[in-house]
């Protein structure tokens, strides 16, 4: 069954600096989830900025269709995958993090690098199904969710024991009430992404910690996989950042002290969902063959090579600022 049509609003102006931007990809299509239409990705043209954005972009109304299908209405994104192409995953990533170093950042990217930070009230930022919450409510954190799609809200409160603000981050009336606020793979789907982080220093307490990913334009993965990068996402993903356009985003939403770096510990998965070129895989992340499970296996080794030598090539930006 096709999917409805996504009604779509110009953007053709960056947000962080006001320039104009280039074409940098056309015809981007949805090869995840199977969200309809054609999209155009740009880059500023700005003097040392960079940010990349969709334009046209789905309209703020009507965004909703693109998520439809989205990994946050379940329990996993693995469904898709036979036993045995999962076994080998689990072997293969498991071997990969351990051989390659990466166990101990790996331990600190899943609790969102909070594990030397005394716990207090916590509010994720668009907390999907609520699976990181639970992780970070075992650090002993009082967490609290915030979530406008209604299926994944659903599952947090029922499968998880996550309390969720069900609505807009505006609509949150507790001013000054967290001691932190994380954004997770969050900022890269909003349409303004300036007022979301001005609504989370509303929010935060005085010295409140701000704790930000998103994927990295920058980095080797984009480098190789060019417009079938993982990380483009299209329509979902509507403005993509380096660390250097992020800690601008984030110095212009008022926030100061930031520490801001890139980790490669996810690449197994980028590599084993950036489509290869001429290929048409099946809509829906957990649909993977044992080539693209090994594809992910050797990605994930390349890029660790990589990052050695080049610490900007991570797959994500971290980003932690104090307001």
């Amino acid at each position: 069954m096709q999917m409805e049509r996504i009604d779509t609003e110009f953007n053709g102006i960056c947000c962080l600096c006001g320039s104009r931007g280039r074409v940098l990809y056309r015809h981007l299509t949805d090869t995840l989830f199977g969200a309809p239409g054609e999209w155009t990705l740009k880059m500023c043209t700005g003097v040392d900025c960079g940010l990349l954005w969709l334009d046209p972009r789905p309209a703020i109304n009507d965004i909703g269709k693109a998520y439809r299908q989205y990994y946050t209405h379940g329990s996993g994104n693995d469904a898709g995958q036979s036993r045995g192409v999962r076994l080998v995953r689990t072997i293969l990533h498991g071997m990969s993090i351990r051989f390659l170093g990466l166990r101990g950042e790996r331990r600190r990217y899943k609790c969102i690098y909070l594990d030397k930070t005394l716990p207090g009230r916590l509010l994720e930022v668009g907390c999907g199904n609520g699976k990181r919450l639970a992780r970070i409510k075992a650090l002993g954190w009082d967490v609290m969710g915030q979530e406008i799609d209604p299926v994944a809200a659903e599952y947090a409160r029922t499968r998880k024991g996550i309390p969720v603000h069900l609505g807009s981050l505006e609509a949150i009336d507790q001013p000054g009430e967290y001691d932190a606020v994380i954004v997770s793979h969050v900022i890269e789907h909003v349409h303004d992404p300036i007022d979301l982080l001005r609504n989370c220093s509303r929010l935060l307490r005085k010295n409140g910690m701000l704790v930000i990913l998103t994927p990295n334009a920058a980095s080797y993965g984009h480098r190789k996989f060019g417009s079938h990068w993982r990380g483009l996402e299209p329509p979902r993903h509507l403005h993509l950042f380096s660390t250097k356009t992020l800690a601008r985003l984030t110095q212009k939403a008022g926030f100061n002290d930031l520490r801001v770096w890139t980790t490669p510990v996810g690449a197994y998965g980028i590599g084993q969902q950036s489509r290869v070129p001429g290929k048409t895989l099946q809509p829906g992340c957990g649909s993977a063959s044992l080539r693209d499970v090994l594809r992910g296996f050797w990605f994930q080794v390349a890029a660790r090579m990589i990052f050695l030598i080049d610490r900007d090539s991570g797959e994500e930006c971290v980003l932690i600022g104090f307001k």
